[in-house]
């Protein structure tokens, strides 16, 4: 995960991280990775990792890795995910209860989130409150927004701090605007980069897309297909869109593949429900590519900055309409746009305030 990869590299000089996962990259490639040693600490870029099968990863393993390492000060990265449960269930035990514990739940807690799957989630939220599983930890949220969602679902007692996550320092240092392509009239490329789940809200896009019959709109959708019968309920959108819309699918690429997918696009186009953040969104900035994205996550000043729009999930009406003023803008316009696009993201990623954030959570957590 980016957010932990970028936290390793701003701090390292000033703290040692001690990183516990999976030994497979997800739920859809599930292969041990072959140069690493599973159940030993490897030393990973600026970090020393300890890769867990899925037998190895249990309350045992993460104490017994704590012990080892005594450290200032864990942090529990996603609120579902099976290592932070297991590490705080054995801290309920009483193990390590000394340790300070930062949790980001990047995203989980949102309303849209919880509700996929919603049955499991809110057993486990309403068990997790009784027993007072997550008493007397940190909660780190990347918005205000994030705040909100955390207190919603835990309560106003929770300590949240906020801190956006962290990005690498630059995003292709060595772009230009001339990389972009031409903007005829009438013509778009659009780029869809994201996983292919229902809380994207790709079939929204598709729908808007099928009523559009008079401009000419390539979509490259550039993410793992996570959720096969929902990829199917899209397919069946994509199998009935007019002849003057493309749809190219190119499943899961590398980072830098993803990148290269945006700098060929004019704009990047993401309906989601929800985002606590988002690194995508600046990814697609730094590339020069204006968002048009719906109005649940954090970058809410797009029009006001001329770098793109949010929209309404309420109706397909506003999608339809701000992709073909996309299709029918103009070379010059479009450029400015794109300008626009990448100044935004060079100031953001250079704003010392962000790392700032990030290094007072972490400052105040260890002294506590």
């Amino acid at each position: 995960m980016w957010t932990v990869v970028n936290l390793v590299n701003r701090f390292c000089t000033k703290y040692d991280f001690f990183v516990i996962t999976r030994n497979y990259d997800g739920r859809d490639d599930k292969k041990p990775y072959s140069d690493i040693r599973t159940g030993e600490w490897n030393d990973i870029g600026n970090a020393k990792v300890l890769y867990l099968s899925d037998k190895m990863m249990n309350e045992a393993a993460l104490i017994g890795a704590a012990l080892e390492t005594a450290p200032h000060a864990v942090f529990l990265n996603a609120f579902f995910a099976t290592p932070s449960i297991l590490y705080l269930f054995a801290r309920w035990k009483g193990k390590n209860k000394d340790i300070p514990v930062i949790l980001a739940p990047c995203g989980n807690l949102s309303t849209e989130a919880i509700d996929l799957k919603p049955l499991k989630k809110r057993v486990f939220l309403k068990l997790s409150g009784y027993m007072g599983l997550h008493q007397d930890i940190f909660w780190k949220a990347s918005s205000e927004l994030e705040k909100k969602e955390i207190q919603n679902a835990i309560g106003f007692h929770a300590d949240v701090k906020i801190a956006p996550d962290l990005p690498p320092r630059d995003i292709l240092p060595d772009f230009s605007l001339e990389q972009k392509p031409n903007k005829h009239s009438a013509e778009l490329n659009l780029s869809y980069v994201s996983r292919v789940v229902k809380k994207k809200n790709l079939h929204f896009l598709l729908t808007a897309l099928s009523t559009i019959k008079d401009r000419n709109i390539t979509l490259d959708i550039i993410g793992l297909q996570e959720e096969q019968p929902y990829w199917q309920k899209c397919l069946a959108i994509i199998r009935t869109l007019p002849t003057n819309i493309k749809v190219n699918a190119h499943g899961g690429v590398t980072y830098d593949e993803a990148l290269e997918h945006l700098v060929n696009s004019h704009f990047f186009v993401l309906p989601t429900l929800n985002e606590n953040f988002g690194y995508v969104f600046i990814e697609a900035l730094a590339a020069g590519c204006p968002l048009i994205i719906s109005d649940r996550t954090m970058w809410n000043d797009l029009q006001k900055n001329g770098t793109g729009w949010n929209l309404s999930l309420d109706s397909v009406e506003p999608w339809v309409d701000v992709i073909k003023k996309c299709c029918d803008m103009k070379e010059e316009e479009y450029i400015q746009m794109s300008r626009n696009a990448r100044k935004y993201a060079v100031d953001w990623l250079s704003d010392p305030s962000v790392e700032a954030a990030t290094a007072k959570i972490l400052e105040e957590v260890i002294g506590s």
